[in-house]
């Protein structure tokens, strides 16, 4: 009855090793539960072997059916190590287990049988009791067990190869498309990483690239989720292993426990005809240690060497035409920007050329180009353009056909000039001043060591205002017969493309060639202003010459018509006293006299503009002398109905050395002309402030009227000799008063607002 009875138990466990939609690893939970529950035990458990049969990886328990935990029990240690050592069954108690075997309270007595497959040792059977020691008949029955635990093992180990087989076959398909048509390797590795991990190859790879010189190595690596808080570990372990493989060129086996977690590691040589690129690691669980699973990764690395020496060999070719293509295109570019400096003497557009050059075009060498000039009188280097890609537009050729790199020069338009004058960034560039004497400053030690600086990591700099900010930059000199004539600034801060040596070599022969053509348009301009002034200086002693001949002439009429005209004068004047008033005889006398009197006062005023001004210095008050000439001609302001505004500052007492006669000539010459276009009324201001000329203390007096202005075709020659607009004026109250104030070392100028009225701004020195 008993004999049946344990047959009807095996059966039962037989049918739940069997059930159908259930797992391998649920089935093996299933019989566990039933033997526990059937024989009286407590739990039951068990253990699987690694690999290398030297540990128990993990376990089964009856508590957890359908769940695998890892572990890692050496043979040998504990009651379930033991038992695996031996192969043989065993007893032992709770003071004998391993820290990772499983426990309940209350278990004291452990039945461990060894689980074997022929001759080879699979895992152990743990059981336990609470009720006391477990008979030698239980121990048979346990046996019988065995076999069906073994069933299902072999059925796991089955599918698992099953899987491992079809998890190869994601893996070399995206290796394929991969490598059709081939991707670099810095877009082929990622992507195949990634393969490897989420096809279950293996929990995470690391590929580890010798590039050799400067380059040093590269790492890609890449991991399931679940793992990485294990990478630093795992990437530690990858370290030592991936060294062993490039120094030995052969693949390392190795395992290592992270936070208690089991890998083993396969680390397999990159090579290609002898020369080892690197190597690839895989970790994994002990299936990596399968010959399946070993088969597959070395035939991935070795279809991936290929790929790689075929990528080097394509890209070293392709870097070899691209470095074609930018040779040429640096001489191209070189040879039209000589062809250029020969084509144009013109400063602003050999700017604008010389920076869209380096701008322009979908394979630009810098993102943005900025030049400054030096200014030796004040020491700076003066912001004059700055070109951003993003806004040039493509230069084009002033002969041959667009695009040729051998046209004969380029060409920019007015409008593509000012466009690029107008943009915020051109702008900003213009509003910096940088200090030559600053040496902390880049542009200014460019500058004074003439050479060309690179910046690769730029700190607060005085170009920190300039938005975006500068990324890596570097400043070239412009220098022309040993002289600097300003910098170039460049970077690339919009596309943050790396700036090498062959661009800083590039930069060099391009500013060489641009600060000579700027040079030389400096040197066109400064001949151009020079002939302009040595036109107008001689055109100047001209008219001086013209104007000492009619003073000469001017002088011996004056005084050739001043004694008849005295003559005419008296004897007009007697005649009026005896002439009864009112009557026409008296009226025709009084036109006389006045006509006298005006004929005097021009003769008077020529000989005085004709005669050489001698200046009798004194201490002078400006307000003072401005106050008198307003009371003069006050009588005339009243009549004409015209509004005196003044303000003078009581504050200061401006005094200069200075002839007040004539000075106060000057001003009441001011207010008559400002009474002849206020006939009618109108208001007069006077404003007396300090000013400054050419740096030092000086006096302004501005006197301003609302009689509508000078027309503009007569102001040119307001202060020309005999120039007169007025029906009874000589054309010589300007020009005496402009002699005097420049007599005085002072200037006056015009502010004239058509329709409105003219402004005069008489400014003189203090102290002189």
């Amino acid at each position: 009855m008993a004999g049946r009875k344990g047959q009807n138990l095996l059966e039962g466990a037989l049918r739940l090793a069997n059930a159908p939609g259930r797992s391998h690893p649920a089935r093996l939970g299933a019989v566990l539960k039933h033997m526990a529950h059937a024989l009286g035990f407590s739990s039951a458990t068990l253990f699987l072997t690694d690999s290398d049969r030297t540990h128990l990886n993990r376990f089964f328990t009856a508590d957890n059916p359908g769940a695998t935990t890892p572990c890692l029990i050496p043979f040998g240690s504990g009651c379930a190590g033991r038992c695996a050592s031996t192969r043989s069954a065993l007893r032992g108690t709770s003071a004998e287990l391993h820290p990772e075997e499983p426990r309940r309270e209350g278990e004291n007595e452990f039945l461990v049988l060894p689980l074997l497959e022929g001759a080879r040792l699979i895992g152990t059977l743990s059981v336990a009791s609470v009720s006391g020691t477990i008979a030698p008949a239980v121990n048979r029955k346990v046996k019988g067990y065995l076999p069906i635990l073994g069933l299902i093992l072999e059925g796991m180990r089955l599918q698992d190869q099953a899987t491992r087989s079809r998890r190869s076959v994601p893996v070399i398909a995206e290796l394929g498309k991969l490598l059709n048509p081939p991707l670099p390797p810095t877009q082929l590795l990622p992507r195949l990483i990634r393969a490897c991990t989420s096809s279950g190859l293996a929990a995470c790879a690391v590929v580890r690239l010798n590039e050799g010189g400067a380059g040093g190595t590269r790492i890609f690596k890449g991991c399931r989720s679940e793992l990485r808080p294990h990478l630093p570990r795992l990437l530690q372990a990858e370290e030592l292993v991936a060294q062993a493989a490039l120094q030995s060129g052969l693949p390392q086996d190795d395992q290592t426990a992270p936070d208690d977690a089991v890998f083993h590691v396969l680390a397999l040589p990159l090579s290609f005809d002898g020369n080892i690129m690197g190597t690839f690691t895989f970790f994994g669980g002990p299936e990596l240690a399968g010959s399946e699973e070993r088969t597959i990764a070395e035939s991935l690395v070795k279809v991936l060497s290929s790929a790689f020496a075929e990528a080097i060999s394509s890209g070293r070719i392709s870097s070899f035409f691209t470095e074609k293509d930018k040779k040429l295109k640096e001489l191209s570019l070189l040879y039209r920007m000589s062809n250029t400096m020969l084509s144009t003497i013109k400063l602003n557009k050999l700017i604008h050329l010389t920076l869209t050059a380096l701008t322009s075009g979908p394979t630009h060498f810098f993102d943005r180009a900025m030049l400054f000039l030096t200014n030796e009188r004040s020491g700076v280097l003066l912001g004059m353009l700055g070109v951003c890609n993003d806004s040039t537009l493509s230069l084009g050729s002033a002969a041959g056909r667009r695009g040729d790199l051998l046209a004969s020069h380029w060409d920019i338009t007015e409008e593509e000039m000012a466009a690029q004058r107008d943009c915020e960034f051109s702008r900003q560039v213009r509003s910096i001043r940088l200090d030559l004497g600053d040496t902390a400053n880049v542009g200014a030690r460019a500058v004074l060591e003439k050479r060309l600086i690179f910046v690769p990591e730029p700190q607060s700099d005085l170009l920190a205002q300039i938005d975006p900010p500068l990324s890596a930059f570097a400043v070239s000199p412009l220098i022309a017969h040993g002289q600097v004539v300003g910098v170039v600034v460049v970077d690339n801060a919009l596309s943050g493309t790396h700036i090498g040596a062959e661009d800083l070599r590039f930069l060099q022969l391009f500013t060489n060639q641009a600060g000579m053509a700027i040079e030389n348009s400096m040197l066109y301009n400064k001949i151009e202003d020079t002939n302009r002034q040595l036109f107008e200086t001689q055109q100047h002693l001209l008219q001086k010459e013209r104007l000492a001949a009619i003073g000469e002439v001017a002088t011996g009429i004056a005084h050739e018509l001043k004694g008849p005209l005295v003559s005419i004068g008296g004897f007009a004047s007697r005649l009026k006293k005896k002439l009864p008033k009112g009557s026409g005889e008296w009226e025709n006398a009084d036109l006389i006299v006045r006509e006298v009197i005006r004929l005097e006062n021009v003769l008077s005023e020529i000989l005085l503009f004709a005669k050489k001004a001698t200046i009798c210095y004194a201490p002078c008050n400006v307000t003072e002398i401005v106050k008198e000439s307003l009371a003069v001609v006050t009588p005339s302001l009243e009549e004409h109905r015209i509004q005196v505004s003044s303000h003078f500052n009581n504050s200061e007492r401006p005094v200069l050395m200075g002839d007040g006669q004539q000075l106060m000539q000057v001003f009441i010459n001011l207010f008559l002309n400002a009474v002849d276009v206020m006939q009618e009324g109108g208001k007069l201001t006077v404003i007396s402030e300090a000013a400054k000329l050419e740096g030092a203390s000086a006096v302004c007096v501005k006197v301003k009227d609302t009689g509508g202005g000078i027309p503009l075709e007569s102001l040119n020659n307001i202060f020309t000799p005999f120039y007169t607009t007025k029906e009874r004026g000589t054309g010589l109250g300007l020009p005496i008063a402009n002699r005097i104030i420049t007599n005085h070392g002072g200037k006056i100028l015009v502010n004239n607002q058509p329709g409105d009225g003219v402004e005069f701004k008489i400014i003189l020195p203090l102290g002189s």
